[in-house]
């Protein structure tokens, strides 16, 4: 009698970003499995057809954007096999826990807090100690800044002034750690407040207003999602100081648009550095404005590309993480990072 061959198991690369995890992956999984791929040029009817063989899945922002973020729901409606999904980037607010089948599991590996908090403080850094104006200046042979006469303009500096953070997850945590190197003030508010070394005071949501009041810098690092839409707002961004600058490495739309547009523009508090923004290109294309609104016109804003976390050392330990939690499924070991788990007593991991 003829043997028959097992069906083999499929991993699905979701998104040309998920190309980079297929041979690490395909190391770890061995023989039986085989690897599909999808790219936005297939559309809803090619995802969905990968989708329906799929016991693993890594997504990527180009698939959580695909069709306005319908992709992802046909994706989920789709499988008929899907164990396990991974999400290699920050932030799952446009996730809908419904979406995700019956014994499933998804985990959103980031690692990105180490990299974000070195951005913060070195923005913090540059507010206070302006490199380039400085060498701009001598470079014109002004010593306009020069201490050597005594008489020049003197920088700001990180010790005595207080970080007020807002959120206190794994980014809000490193940057306390690197502000009391600093030997800063911080303190923060979160949903659930406790106790942390590292702090003056942790808070609940509702000392927001007082924090805002005390902060030289305001840190934004909540996740993003309805409970978070428009948390700064024109009556929060009055609360700050008038010489404070906001910082904001959590949505874009965490800060009301339009309010922040206009303190800046008037200059109510000293200044913003914003990664992350409120309108994006789309995958294929890397020009587009980052708001309906001229913030480029605004002297007292810096701007990033939402380039926060965007390491040459991030994607080596996403890799790393991503085969980790892959090789814990199939040895139904515990894994790390879940954001939802719909799998059934009996199937959950050891």
């Amino acid at each position: 009698m003829k043997a028959v061959t097992p069906t083999p198991r499929t991993l699905l690369l979701a998104g040309r970003y998920s190309q980079v995890f297929k041979e690490p992956l395909l190391a770890c999984l061995g023989p039986g499995w085989v690897a599909e791929s999808w790219c936005a040029e297939e559309g809803t009817e090619g995802l969905t057809r990968k989708a329906a063989v799929a016991e693993i899945l890594i997504g990527s922002a180009e698939w959580a954007r695909h069709a306005q973020g319908l992709g992802v729901e046909a994706t989920f409606a789709a499988s008929r096999r899907l164990g396990l999904t991974i999400l290699p980037f920050s932030g799952v607010d446009w996730l809908r826990s419904e979406w995700v089948p019956a014994n499933s599991v998804v985990c959103n590996v980031s690692n990105g807090s180490d990299p974000i908090a070195e951005y913060v403080m070195g923005a913090i850094l540059n507010a206070e100690i302006p490199f380039r104006e400085m060498d701009a200046e001598l470079r014109q042979h002004r010593w306009t800044w020069g201490g050597g006469s005594v008489v020049g303009r003197k920088h700001g500096e990180l010790q005595g002034k207080t970080i007020g953070l807002v959120g206190y997850g794994r980014i809000g945590q490193r940057v306390a750690q690197l502000a009391t190197a600093f030997r800063m003030q911080t303190i923060a508010v979160s949903r659930s407040p406790g106790v942390s070394r590292e702090l003056n005071w942790w808070r609940g949501m509702e000392a927001l207003p007082t924090l805002l009041a005390q902060s030289d810098y305001v840190l934004l690092c909540v996740p993003g999602g309805a409970e978070t839409l428009n948390l700064i707002d024109k009556d929060e961004l009055s609360r700050m100081k008038s010489n404070a600058i906001l910082i904001n490495v959590a949505r874009g739309p965490v800060v009301n648009e339009a309010s922040l547009f206009a303190a800046l523009q008037r200059r109510e508090i000293r200044g913003a550095i914003v990664d992350t923004w409120y309108t994006y290109p789309p995958p294929s294309s890397m020009v587009g404005a980052p708001s309906n609104l001229a913030f480029e016109t605004l002297d007292n804003l810096v701007m990033t590309p939402h380039a926060a976390g965007w390491t040459d050392a991030l994607e080596t330990r996403r890799v790393e993480t991503v085969v980790r939690n892959v090789h814990c499924y199939l040895h139904r070991k515990a894994l790390t990072d879940v954001v939802i788990d719909k799998r059934s007593a009996t199937s959950e991991c050891l």
